[in-house]
């Protein structure tokens, strides 16, 4: 590609000076890109001495070596050549090397240009202006052809590792944010050319700081890794990915951030078809990862943006598809969204609670409410507590609308504490008024996942003074699925402290009838989407019949979820249903409206 006329500097190589290369694992070694392919620019008054050194070049393996023996148009020559280093005598008439390298320097896509200064000046001071100057090396003239050479390759292979480090991802060897935005500018500029479409995949691992805590960075680190390498051979799968080249040249995966990264996918024939290659990196993703003995699971959620439906810059595609990748996030794990039109307002908008939750707990705006549990005589037998956020402008929010947020942006813990802390303290005004009621608290995946949740849990009962039977923590059964083995033993640490436990929203997850026998559980809480249509449907008859009958042969208490009718009361007390939670009872209420209900102030 052609350099913009207007500006003989800036063209379709890196501002360190060399071409663009889209690999996915940089070759550095001094054998082939250093002597082959490096471009050699030696500026000299002398042409004579030009062609000497052109000769020893040549005849160590460098392929291009490029003299100018005018000073005068020095600079415009490295403008236009763009080399990988630049050999420089000083003492030249007009223009002189210092005033070369001066303004090689003052470029900012030339500051890194490596300079070895060859020159028959040998005392201090010229030493030290032009290393002040910025040269890379100073060699002495008459010029020593062995010394020139190992100078010369020693020179590139350091240029070269700046490069790589400036460029590529360490841990992946994938291109890094920098070198990525650079490739993605090349391709877009292509599909503007050839009228085509592409679509920008930016996809983020779903609990990969799960995986860090619980394994190590090391382990971490390995995952990175084999994520990398699936993507690699996504790419290489042409039947998935049009027109991606099976050799890893112009390969589009990159590591943007953490475990963060995107694939372009170019020449579509329409942007729905990437859909299909989506689907296709998602089922990569699902197959475990056998690192260091342990079966590791991952999902990725995957946001896309379109060229040039959605954008026409580099920057403006990744963030919209960063906008997408928060759409896919909040509607769960492993999905993916395609950017939409009315998405920058639901982003921005996003944005903003985002940054509103961030100060929520300092500024004391979360408030409990609670929700009654009634046993057959419709006796108040327990309490659950519920966070609510009340808003300075946007009043009372419900927990679906910022918990999710919460998880994914790491507040999850903090504000977990904040509700268990309340929640028992609650419960203990309750005791010592007369009425010991058990309060439950849901605990999310990410805060079951924390290695410290037992000697969390033990902190806070200490701390308010809760008798542990008067606690119970409601889990979702999404969490004890991901690693069984794991959650037996989590429970077993948690029924160690005396609490209760319970299997929140029971229907809705993956567990196996058969292995809940294995699980430290007090009780099953039954989803209310079993709930809502009893007694007239008769699949839902059979289903809650069915785990009513499985809780009562586990020696179990059963909790219905979402009772809002006389009928459906009825139908579950005669079926041996224990207790019961609903809108029929009451909403869940303020402490203080609550304390009405038990006749407490």
């Amino acid at each position: 590609m052609s350099s913009p006329t207007t500006d003989p500097i800036h063209d379709d190589r890196y501002e360190d000076g060399s071409s663009v290369m889209l690999t996915s694992s940089p070759d550095i070694s001094v054998s082939t890109h250093h002597l082959s392919n490096a471009r050699i620019l030696m500026i000299d008054d002398e042409p004579l001495m030009i062609e000497v050194v052109k000769a020893f070049l040549e005849e160590a393996g460098y392929g291009e070596v490029i003299g100018c023996d005018d000073p005068s148009k020095a600079f415009s020559v490295i403008a236009a050549e763009r080399p990988d280093a630049l050999l420089l005598d000083l003492m030249m008439p007009g223009v002189s090397g210092f005033d070369v390298l001066e303004k090689v320097r003052a470029t900012e896509s030339l500051r890194y240009l490596p300079v070895i200064v060859l020159t028959a000046a040998s005392d201090a001071a010229t030493k030290l202006r032009v290393l002040g100057l910025g040269a890379t090396d100073f060699l002495s003239k008459p010029v020593d052809s062995s010394e020139l050479i190992l100078r010369l390759r020693n020179t590139l292979a350091f240029k070269a590792y700046g490069d790589y480090l400036a460029n590529y991802d360490g841990v992946t060897n994938l291109p890094n944010r920098n070198l990525f935005l650079k490739q993605l500018s090349l391709a877009l500029r292509e599909s503007q050319r050839e009228n085509k479409h592409c679509a920008l995949l930016h996809l983020n691992l779903d609990r990969f700081k799960v995986i860090n805590d619980n394994y190590g960075n090391r382990i971490g680190d390995a995952v990175l890794r084999g994520v990398a390498e699936r993507l690699r051979d996504c790419v290489r799968a042409r039947d998935g990915m049009a027109n991606m080249s099976a050799n890893n040249e112009d390969s589009p995966v990159a590591r943007i951030n953490g475990d963060e990264f995107t694939v372009l996918l170019q020449e579509l024939n329409q942007i729905d078809d990437a859909a299909g290659a989506t689907r296709r990196i998602q089922r990569h993703m699902s197959r475990p990862f056998m690192i260091e003995g342990h079966q590791i699971y991952v999902d990725a959620s995957i946001g896309i943006a379109a060229y040039p439906d959605d954008a026409r810059e580099p920057e403006d595609l990744l963030h919209k598809a960063q906008a997408a990748l928060s759409q896919a996030k909040a509607a769960g794990k492993n999905q993916f969204s395609f950017y939409a039109k009315d998405l920058h307002q639901r982003t921005q908008r996003r944005a903003s609670l985002e940054q509103d939750l961030r100060g929520a707990l300092e500024r004391n705006e979360f408030m409990l409410h609670f929700q009654p549990k009634f046993d057959a005589s419709l006796k108040i037998v327990g309490a659950e507590a519920l966070i609510r956020w009340n808003h300075p402008q946007r009043g009372l929010v419900p927990p679906d609308k910022f918990i999710p947020l919460a998880e994914e942006i790491g507040l999850i813990n903090p504000i977990g504490r904040w509700v268990l802390t309340r929640a028992c303290a609650q419960a203990v005004h309750w005791f010592k008024k007369g009425h010991p009621i058990p309060v439950a608290v849901n605990v999310s995946s990410v805060q079951y996942e924390d290695p410290g949740l037992a000697q969390l849990v033990q902190a806070i009962l200490k701390a308010t003074g809760l008798p542990p039977n008067l606690l119970t923590l409601e889990l979702t059964e999404g969490a004890l699925m991901r690693d069984a083995q794991k959650a037996i033993e989590i429970m077993a640490m948690l029924k160690a402290l005396g609490v209760n436990l319970s299997l929140d929203d029971f229907g809705t997850g993956y567990s196996s009838l058969a292995y809940i026998q294995h699980l430290s559980l007090d009780e099953l809480k039954l989803d209310r989407s079993f709930i809502k249509n009893l007694p007239d449907d008769y699949s839902s008859v059979a289903i809650v019949r069915s785990v009513i009958s499985l809780v009562k042969g586990l020696s179990l208490s059963m909790v219905a979820e979402g009772v809002e009718t006389q009928q459906q009361l009825d139908f579950l007390v005669q079926e041996g249903c224990d207790c019961f939670q609903g809108f029929f009872f009451s909403k869940p209420v303020p402490a203080e409206a609550w304390n009405g209900l038990i006749g407490i102030s």
